[in-house]
């Protein structure tokens, strides 16, 4: 459900290397020889930088498996080391911006692929050690079978069947099918395992943000679960952020890409809200300063009064953000340069 505007370039890679394919690098990079440190000693260095609280603490997937790493013939000394490790590390997101640290968690997914090979690969994803609270990989082949996820009960299963289908009945593998090498977000309900565990039959269905990436033909994905009321904040925060990058045009454009965070929950929240399934209707807008709509999830809406739509409330929202609240809507809304930023959804009367 993007913002209605031209469609705008995918979004320029992440320019954050897994700390998988560096740690495997630094390995390479050290012999066994007095011209560097040994495996062991790197793997030291990279431990106790995880342990000191960096962002991947707690991610399995950024601790690597470098048995296998070969050696070189000259190596890299301590404070090189630790140098390349912490950049590395100061470089993941933290799980506060999800949507980066999801990006993040599939391009290490693909970063260990590159250096450990598919099996070593398919192992580590199919391992439960692999899941990092609501965060795991799941890896698809070039079939559209799962070949590795934390549940069994989901490996070698075709994604235009069930276990593409959500519990509301949206069909979600054939947009995951058609993911390219720029990656597209993909929505769904599925079960959150920080709630009750994958494959347990336990915990809440919630809507989950899913980034899926090919890479030689391989679908690589993880995902992150939304809460209404954070997300909704984000979303006009990342908003708010993409015009004072881009412009109010570039801004139309970023939500109308399929790399965009809204542009994500398009089929599944069109879905929802086509059938009545959601719990009131989501909706999205940008105003100008003399309040004409510019910008919403309903083209309809567009060029029309935002007072219509918010009332006299429009008018007291702030930079910070704040709920505004009717009898039919509630709404985060936030100003930035005379323009109106908002997401929330309609009431069920």
């Amino acid at each position: 459900m993007g913002l209605t505007g031209t469609a705008g370039p995918a979004r320029h890679a992440v320019a954050v290397a897994g700390l998988v394919l560096a740690a495997a690098l630094l390995f390479a990079a050290c012999g066994g020889d007095d011209s560097g440190l040994t495996r062991a000693e790197v793997q030291e260095i990279v431990r106790a930088e995880l342990a000191a609280g960096s962002p991947a603490s707690a991610n399995a997937t950024a601790s690597p498996d470098v048995a296998d790493a070969p050696p070189a013939a000259s190596g890299l000394s301590r404070a090189e080391v630790e140098e390349v490790v912490r950049a590395a590390i100061a470089a993941i997101p933290t799980k506060a911006d999800p949507a980066e640290y999801t990006r993040h968690v599939v391009d290490s997914a693909v970063a260990f692929y590159e250096s450990q090979g598919l099996d070593a690969a398919v192992a580590r994803y199919n391992s439960a050690g692999s899941v990092d609270g609501q965060w795991y990989v799941f890896i698809v082949d070039d079939n559209g079978l799962v070949i590795a996820h934390p549940d069994a009960g989901r490996r070698g299963l075709d994604l235009r069947g069930w276990v593409g289908t959500d519990a509301n009945g949206y069909e979600f593998g054939p947009q995951m099918l058609s993911a390219t090498e720029s990656g597209k977000w993909v929505s769904y309900v599925y079960r959150n395992p920080e709630s009750g565990g994958i494959g347990s039959g336990a915990g809440d269905f919630e809507l989950k943000n899913v980034w899926v990436t090919k890479h030689d033909g391989l679908l690589f994905a993880s995902g992150w679960y939304i809460d209404a009321d954070a997300f909704t904040q984000q979303l006009v925060a990342e908003a708010v952020d993409k015009y004072r990058e881009l412009g109010l045009s570039g801004t139309m454009a970023y939500f109308a890409s399929p790399q965009s965070a809204l542009a994500g929950l398009e089929a599944a929240v069109a879905y929802y809200n086509t059938t009545n399934t959601a719990e009131g209707q989501w909706l999205a807008f940008i105003a100008n300063p003399d309040g004409t709509i510019v910008g919403h999830s309903d083209p309809a809406n567009i060029g029309g009064d935002v007072e219509d739509l918010l009332g006299g409330e429009a008018h007291h929202a702030t930079e910070n953000g704040q709920w505004i609240e009717t009898e039919t809507l509630r709404v985060w809304a936030a100003s930035h340069d005379g323009h109106l930023f908002g997401a929330g959804w309609r009431r069920n009367q």
